[in-house]
Formats: structure tokens, sequence, C-alpha cells
């Protein structure tokens, strides 16, 4: 899922004002976004304030199955993870059919 402008906007000001932490900021965009699939790398520093967020309950984590990717997302949108983790994996797999066809 995307994050709106106008979340990232209230983000981005309430980091630039100091009222919020970076580590707290990218907890906000997860909570703003409800998932965030990891398809990619992501900074050391971003995955340590996710993983503190997830052991205090403020996020969930599923790890990484098969082509399925890694999920931090909002604990009350935990029915929406299943189905956005199977979509990934369902384009991936139609992206390695299309390659080998």
């Amino acid at each position: 899922m995307k994050l709106n402008q106008n979340d990232f906007e209230h983000i981005k000001d309430l980091l630039q004002r100091g009222e919020i932490t970076s580590d707290q900021a990218n907890v906000m965009m997860v909570l703003a976004r409800r998932i965030l699939l990891v398809t990619s790398p992501i900074p050391s520093n971003v995955r340590k304030a996710l993983n503190a967020a997830v052991k205090r309950g403020e996020l969930g984590r599923l790890k990484k199955d098969g082509h399925k990717p890694e999920a931090y997302y909002h604990p009350t949108f935990e029915y929406l993870v299943a189905g956005e983790r199977n979509a990934h994996a369902r384009s991936v797999l139609h992206s390695l059919a299309k390659v080998m066809a």
C-alpha cells in the first residue's frame, strides 16, 4: 500500500520540527501505509527501528517465506498482510514464467 501525500507531509513536518526522531518517523510511515513489503534491502538503522517497534508491539512482522516477502504491518490490519504477500508472490512467479517461456 502507498503512503498518501498528506501523511508523508505530516510526518516530514513533525521530523523537521524535532518532535519525532527519524526512527519514530519510519515507524509512523509503516503505520500510515498499513503494510510495508520488504522487496529490496533496507538500511540497517531502519530495520533496527522497525524491529524495535515490533518488540514494543507497535508493529507486526512476518518473515520472508519463499517468494513471499518480509512484511512489517500495522497490527490492526493483519488480515490484509496475507493477501498482499500472496499477490506479490504471484507477480514474481508470473514474471519468472514469462522469462522462462
